[in-house]
């Protein structure tokens, strides 16, 4: 279920939403002073944003809407991709630090595999941790509140499970040939 925000119907809408990247930093809030208030009367009616220029930092700076300029797409582009080279040289000095102390590590879409695979735990474990976890969940008061109705349910995914444990089985009718 995604989340939805009300903004009462005397209100303008917003020119901008959260996570939105501007020119002074990213939009993480937002605050409106409504017509007719004490804060309007002082500042202004509208919308005011909550920005930050710096994620390493709790220092933000708030902003109104005629002072924000979104980033263009080349410019949101070269932040984003700075984002992603940073995070991969993060990812590839973690992986030599879990070199270091002989652990192996094999990364969805990387160009580079590892010789050596990490023992895996028997099938049936996980089988059996998986229906355990599914029963938790379907019992976690957050998951009741939520009246969450996907299509596929909780109870299609434990069933799901309980075929693959079926599938893992020595077959029974391959039992009953070699009795004959």
């Amino acid at each position: 279920m995604e989340a939805t925000i009300s903004i009462p119907p005397v209100w303008q809408y917003p020119r901008f939403g959260f996570g939105q990247r501007t020119e002074r930093g990213q939009i993480i809030g937002m605050k409106y002073y409504a017509e007719d208030t004490y804060l309007a009367d002082e500042y202004g009616a509208g919308w005011r944003y909550i920005l930050l220029p710096n994620k390493n930092t709790e220092d933000d700076e708030t902003r109104i809407e005629d002072d924000i300029k979104l980033l263009s797409a080349q410019e949101l582009k070269t932040v984003l991709e700075t984002e992603i080279n940073s995070y991969l040289r993060q990812i590839q000095m973690l992986k030599h630090e879990l070199n270091a102390v002989g652990v192996s590590v094999v990364v969805a879409n990387s160009t580079v595999e590892e010789s050596t695979q990490p023992p895996y735990p028997p099938l049936h474990d996980l089988v059996d941790a998986g229906k355990f976890i599914l029963k938790e969940i379907a019992k976690h008061p957050d998951y009741l509140t939520l009246g969450y109705q996907p299509d596929l349910t909780i109870g299609d995914a434990e069933t799901a499970l309980s075929y693959l444990e079926l599938e893992l089985e020595p077959s029974q009718s391959l039992a009953l040939d070699i009795a004959d």
